[in-house]
């Protein structure tokens, strides 16, 4: 069951990225940058960049939600995947954060 909340979370999570490139008119150019962030982290980089999607993921099931999304987000998962270590995950509550590094918040 587990699981399949993870797919479901991975393909919402997958959708809303679509729907906010179309709705603020990315250019082909510009791409997502997604990192993981703890809470203070997040609320950091939310007040730098606009737009940011944010999907929370504990610390267990970060491995297997970056599995899922690989498939579809490829350099962006991948750049996670190498320098994420299972030392690294931190037992705060973890966040997936989607953001261009072109769009700058003023």
């Amino acid at each position: 069951m587990a699981n399949n909340d993870q797919k479901a979370q991975a393909k919402v999570f997958l959708y809303e990225l679509n729907n906010t490139r179309h709705e603020y008119g990315f250019s082909a150019d510009e791409e997502w940058t997604l990192d993981l962030a703890t809470d203070s982290q997040r609320k950091v980089l939310e007040h730098k960049y606009y737009p940011m999607l944010s999907l929370t993921v504990v610390p267990e099931n970060i491995i297997g939600m970056l599995d899922l999304l690989e498939d579809k987000l490829g350099n962006a998962v991948g750049h996670i995947k190498d320098s994420l270590s299972r030392k690294k995950i931190s037992k705060e509550s973890t966040h997936l954060l989607a953001y261009c590094i072109a769009r700058l918040k003023h």
